[in-house]
Formats: structure tokens, sequence, C-alpha cells
């Protein structure tokens, strides 16, 4: 059941639902929206890409307290509390939800065994630090009468891509941990 639940975190789940919103807000009109969700996924994904590669650098160390900060945790929390940000109106539903997305997602990776307490909770961070600066800026903005059809119509599309990929793992940990200790390793571990 953990299993099932952390594997919609995946990035072969995240990235096509990434697309799929950024598409539809942009072809509902919400443009600047569009714009700034694209960018907030970028941003988030470049800063836990970062971090991994620079914890990862010497390869597995027994003295630091993070290896690898967890990518489930930041991914999971960032796309489906960026949903949270961009349609729920109410924000302390959006408040609740998104943290309890962060402990959920980074309480999984513990559970499974695949991160450490302090690797789950720097990933569950940097997903938070994203959605809030997603929430931030939507703002005071004003989606177009039109576009408000398109949220069911998202949200199910979602739903079916989650459900369709699930499973579906694209195996990034394994890529950035040779891209670490490969190039950031022989440079700074030596």
């Amino acid at each position: 059941m953990i299993g099932t639940f952390t594997d919609f975190a995946d990035q072969g789940v995240l990235i096509p639902v990434e697309i799929l919103v950024f598409l539809s807000l942009f072809l509902s009109g919400r443009k600047r929206d569009a714009t700034t969700w694209g960018l907030a996924m970028l941003s988030g994904s470049i800063v836990i890409v970062a971090l991994k590669l620079w914890f990862e650098r010497c390869g597995v160390p027994h003295h630091r307290i993070i290896y690898s900060p967890s990518g489930h945790s930041m991914g999971g929390t960032m796309v489906y509390g960026g949903l949270l940000a961009l349609f729920c109106r109410r924000n302390l539903i959006f408040l609740v939800g998104t943290v309890l997305l962060a402990v959920a997602f980074a309480g999984s990776r513990v559970i499974l065994g695949k991160h450490t307490v302090p690797e789950a909770i720097a990933g569950a961070l940097v997903g938070l630090i994203v959605v809030f600066a997603l929430r931030s800026a939507l703002a005071g903005r004003k989606e177009p009468a039109r576009s408000r059809a398109a949220v069911p119509v998202t949200l199910i599309l979602v739903g079916l891509i989650g459900v369709g990929l699930h499973g579906d793992r694209l195996a990034a940990e394994a890529w950035i941990q040779v891209a670490a200790q490969r190039i950031l390793g022989s440079v700074l571990c030596h």
C-alpha cells in the first residue's frame, strides 16, 4: 500500500502530469499561470538535482546525516501541492492539504527504507518551498471564466495519467548518482 502511494511521486508519473497541467493552463487561456507553473516545477527539479549531486558526490558516507535528499518527497509535494495551489481557493484547505502531502510522501520514503528521516524532510521542504512560492505568485490573479471548465477536465486527466503510468520508473536516482560520483566526485573527493 505504501509502495503504491509513493510510486505516484516517481518522475515517470510526475513529468507527464507537469506537462499536462502546463498545457491545460496554456490552452485554457491562463498563459501566465502556465508559465508560473512551468517555472516552479523546473526550479524545484533543478534544486533537488543540485542537492543530490552535491550530497552524493563522494559516494555513501557513514558520517553524514544526509546522503541523498528525497526526490519523491520533493516531487510528490511539489506537483500535488502545486495542484492545490492552482485549484484550491480556500487557504486553510490548501495549507493543510499541502502539509499532509509532504508528511505522507516523506513518511512513505522512510517507512520503505529508501531514505532517512533527514533526507525525507529535506526533500519535502524543497517541495513545500516551491508550492508556497507558486501559491504566492498566483495570489490575486483572476482566472478567465472559460478556463473554469478546464479544472475538472485537467484533474480527471491527471488522475488517469497517474493511474496509467503508476509503477513506471525513470530510475533518475541511478543517473544522478553516477553523474555526481563521476563528475563532481572525481574533482571534489580525491
